[in-house]
């Protein structure tokens, strides 16, 4: 099936130096050009015994599951990165690692120093999301992405984020093969031959795909308790039955809280008496409702059958609950944090599955590419 014949263009993002789509089945691209002190960076921190390590009790000291490098393998095909706590950080949470410095260069860029170290990172921030959190990407983190891709690596960004948050951080975010939000609701490509400032093109096949349990994309402006679909029949439900919910600029996907009296046992039990069609996942702590079409793994999968891959040649970035299913589909996952209970079960019942970060953050983050760089030494072969 042909690019053209399953996507419709829209304006949000442009692939980088390309005057045409990426096609599915794209020439071999030119080998990567590993950096000698990027490629030996871990070794050197833990020899000089500088490779800094997690607090007691920090949420990344997992028992018996960190493995400190990634043993050598053939060339991985394909890279899907979740971003909220894997690409993206909170300066917030990153305050025991990091200290902000000021403003520095490119413009939009601060500076991140570490406070067991000294050493610097620019990072930029993005733009603030619907409930007022305003992450970074590191520079890092944005180079090393950019240099997988051209040693022949797919980049998917694969993310819970609602659409809304999800096209405003667009010009902030590395440029991909493929793009999906709310949790593998919406997917879209690359779309170079629409002419407009950002071009991206839906996958209205896969769109598509759902309209029975969340309505037909000419649905979506609508107000969510005026919707049709099962997914809206829960909505009007749980409303109606006093719930906090969070539908703003959602389209194939709710959040629910466990607020206004509501436990998360009441969750629990809402999970479970599901109707058929519907299923869940938790996200930063709160649980996303939408369709069994849906789901990261489901699209992951739609996505590397595109490609003309398989999940044994790819690999995951990820930290959260609504990650695991498609943690395990994949050849390795990397952790950026043991972020709940549900995380930890899952890395202690796949230990040879996943590389879990000593450190936290940004730091983290270009640690685990760092080893991915190194290790993933037939790139572009």
């Amino acid at each position: 099936m042909s690019f053209a014949a399953t996507t419709q263009g829209v304006g949000f993002a442009r692939e980088p130096n390309s005057s045409t789509p990426r096609s599915v089945k794209s020439a071999r691209h030119a080998p990567v050009v590993v950096r000698a002190k990027d490629a030996a960076a871990l070794g050197k921190r833990e020899a000089a015994g500088t490779l800094r390590k997690p607090p007691e009790g920090h949420p990344n000291t997992p028992t018996g599951t960190v493995k400190p490098m990634l043993p050598k393998r053939t060339s991985f095909k394909v890279c899907f990165c979740d971003i909220d706590g894997t690409l993206v950080h909170n300066p917030t949470a990153e305050a025991e690692w990091v200290a902000i410095t000021g403003r520095s260069v490119p413009p939009g860029c601060f500076t991140y120093v570490e406070r067991a170290t000294g050493e610097q990172h620019k990072v930029l921030r993005l733009p603030p999301t619907s409930t007022g959190s305003q992450g970074v990407i590191s520079i890092k983190t944005l180079t090393k992405l950019d240099r997988l891709r051209k040693g022949g690596v797919r980049l998917v960004l694969i993310t819970g984020a609602r659409l809304s948050t999800f096209l405003t951080r667009m010009a902030f975010l590395p440029a991909a093969d493929a793009y999906v939000c709310e949790n593998g609701g919406r997917i879209f490509y690359p779309n170079a031959a629409a002419p407009v400032a950002f071009p991206i093109g839906e996958d209205m096949n896969w769109r598509q795909r759902h309209n029975e349990t969340v309505g037909p994309p000419d649905t979506d402006g609508r107000p969510p308790l005026e919707r049709p679909g099962t997914l809206w029949d829960l909505y009007r439900q749980l409303d109606a039955d006093g719930w906090s919910l969070d539908a703003s600029s959602y389209t194939t996907n709710f959040r629910v809280k466990a607020n206004s009296g509501k436990t998360p046992d009441d969750i629990a039990n809402v999970v479970n008496s599901l109707q058929p069609g519907l299923t869940s996942s938790y996200n930063i702590g709160k649980a996303d409702f939408y369709p069994v079409t849906s789901g990261k793994r489901n699209a992951a999968q739609h996505i590397v059958d595109g490609f003309g891959s398989n999940m044994t040649d790819a690999f995951l970035l990820c930290d959260d609950d609504n990650d695991m299913e498609l943690a395990v589909a994949v050849e390795k996952a990397f952790l950026l944090s043991i972020s709940s209970d549900f995380v930890q079960k899952t890395v202690t019942a796949n230990p040879d599955k996943f590389f879990v970060s000593q450190t936290a953050g940004i730091i983290a983050t270009e640690e685990v590419l760092e080893q991915i760089e190194s290790h993933n030494d037939t790139l572009g072969q």
